[in-house]
């Protein structure tokens, strides 16, 4: 499978979840990391498009909704994995230059809930 397909449906189920946890926590860290996958998506859309981003999206933001009531430490051990997962992915598929350096150091800031 297409790399940049998968960090593309990547971004867009780590939004759906920074989404879902900003709408149950109101907290700005959740609306930074939101923000922050929702440029991330962006960046990889110039690369590839797919009809999945939107179902990937809301299905996470769905999941993340559902995560967020099993209470806040849940939270911490999703985000955390998935984070880890994320940043395994870009330093094994890519060459970290320019914009994805940046990218990887915003996902390593996400790794403090």
């Amino acid at each position: 499978m297409d790399k940049y397909l998968l960090a593309l449906l990547g971004e867009a189920g780590a939004s759906g979840l920074a989404k879902a946890f900003y709408v149950r926590y109101k907290t700005t860290y959740f609306k930074e990391a939101f923000e922050d996958e929702q440029s991330h998506w962006s960046y990889f859309r110039k690369y590839r498009r797919s009809i999945l981003e939107k179902p990937t999206y809301y299905a996470l933001f769905i999941f993340g909704i559902l995560i967020s009531l099993l209470g806040y430490n849940a939270v911490k051990r999703v985000v955390r994995f998935v984070e880890t997962n994320a940043i395994r992915f870009y330093e094994k598929n890519f060459v970290i230059e320019g914009e994805l350096k940046k990218i990887l150091e915003e996902e390593k800031k996400h790794m403090n809930v």
